[in-house]
């Protein structure tokens, strides 16, 4: 269902603002109180104007009081969306007007960059409150569907995200932050993310992968001291040695 209409020639920021809000309304009338008021949604609705979305649709797997939505947190909100130019439903990320953070400029930037090595849902464009990226749908990463080949994949995400200085911070979570569309893990939810640090996303994904990951320690130390490619391909060999048996059928 649409619940919002975004572009219109000639209309001023101010009374698009008021006529999304009461567009919205009658589609998820709880988007815009869940965001912080009138006079926010004001603010996000000028930016996706700005950044070329001309639709919002209800629809997903989470309820926001009632509606559908794509994924809702204490920062923000994930809805469907259409764009002008690009083709196919996208997901728009709102920030909500009490978020922990002063804005989605930081996130649409260290997504930008995990893009550039394949890491992340592909991104379309964002803004001050608002990232348009690519809709994934896929099932939480879960230890019982884990197998040896996903667990390769996901690693070798996580080293190339290690290789350019990001640094994803929940990756150990899990399910949460990776989700598997077609057999191939997609890491999601870039907002914790940081620059330059030392904590490595292959050494967090050791909890999400294997029961006992202390077991790993002395090829998980060498990995975190000399980052190279020989203890990276150690490593992803003791993690699909314990993931393979332990997961496959009988």
């Amino acid at each position: 269902m649409v619940v919002g209409l975004i572009l219109g020639g000639g209309v001023g920021l101010n009374y698009w603002g008021q006529a999304i809000f009461k567009l919205i309304a009658r589609g998820l009338p709880v988007l815009s109180i869940y965001l912080g008021g009138e006079d926010h949604w004001s603010s996000v609705a000028a930016e996706l104007k700005s950044l070329g979305v001309v639709e919002l649709l209800e629809g997903g797997p989470t309820l926001l009081f009632g509606s559908r939505v794509l994924g809702k947190g204490q920062n923000g909100v994930v809805v469907r969306c259409r764009h002008e130019v690009a083709e196919g439903e996208w997901a728009c990320k709102l920030r909500r007007r009490d978020a922990s953070r002063p804005s989605l400029l930081w996130e649409g930037y260290v997504l930008r960059l995990a893009n550039g090595v394949g890491v992340g849902p592909r991104l379309l464009t964002f803004s001050r409150n608002v990232i348009v990226m690519e809709e994934v749908t896929g099932s939480p990463l879960s230890g019982e569907a884990v197998d040896a080949a996903l667990a390769r994949r996901l690693l070798e995400q996580a080293r190339a995200l290690d290789r350019i200085g990001v640094s994803h911070n929940e990756l150990a979570r899990g399910g949460r932050h990776v989700l598997v569309r077609g057999g191939e893990p997609v890491i999601i939810d870039f907002e914790s993310a940081t620059l330059g640090g030392r904590r490595s996303n292959v050494l967090q994904l050791l909890n999400a992968l294997v029961r006992d990951p202390v077991s790993l320690r002395d090829a998980a130390r060498r990995y975190k001291v000399e980052r190279s490619d020989d203890a990276f391909r150690e490593l992803v060999e003791l993690v699909v040695g314990r993931v393979g048996p332990r997961f496959s059928k009988p």
